[in-house]
């Protein structure tokens, strides 16, 4: 096995611990419109570990859309929410939905690969953007998409735990 098809195995974890690390970093990191001279390294580690989070997720989002896949996640972008009804009216009766199927679920996931795609996206352009009046927008943007994966983690954490529950049955 090559050491990309490797990486392609491990991308959810690795994107996860990423995402989690810099998140829990980013209040050491005191960046605005351009990196200062006195940047240290928690800034630059926060640029370096963020770009090449941004390109994972291109290359995640790319893995699970290929084949067709990308109606798993995103039917609901063709009008079917039919799935994702059904599950929310089984969670009202307390049970859980499906796993691995059109529904809840996945469209949980395609909306957390929509949402790294975006934080990588915003992040990368107020980098591209330093030292001009687009990059404070740029910032912007990306701290408010930061603060929504906080939560999305928080619901896609509980999903996850919920599919565990189910295969323990």
């Amino acid at each position: 096995m090559g050491i990309l098809s490797q990486l392609m195995e491990k991308l959810h974890v690795l994107l996860a611990l990423l995402a989690i690390w810099i998140l829990s970093t980013s209040g050491q990191v005191h960046l605005a419109n351009r990196i200062h001279d006195k940047a240290g390294w928690w800034d630059y580690n926060h640029i370096i570990l963020g770009t090449v989070t941004a390109v994972l997720s291109v290359m995640f989002l790319v893995k699970c859309c290929r084949h067709g896949q990308w109606r798993l996640y995103f039917g609901w972008c063709l009008g079917q929410f039919g799935p994702i009804a059904k599950d929310c009216r089984k969670l009202a009766q307390r049970q859980l939905p499906a796993a691995g199927s059109p529904g809840l679920l996945t469209f949980i996931e395609g909306i957390g690969l929509l949402l790294m795609l975006a934080i990588g996206l915003t992040g990368l352009a107020w980098l591209a953007t330093l030292d001009s009046s687009l990059a404070m927008s740029w910032r912007s943007w990306h701290i408010m998409l930061s603060d929504y994966l906080i939560w999305y983690l928080v619901v896609h954490a509980i999903a996850s735990f919920s599919h565990f529950l189910e295969l323990m049955r």
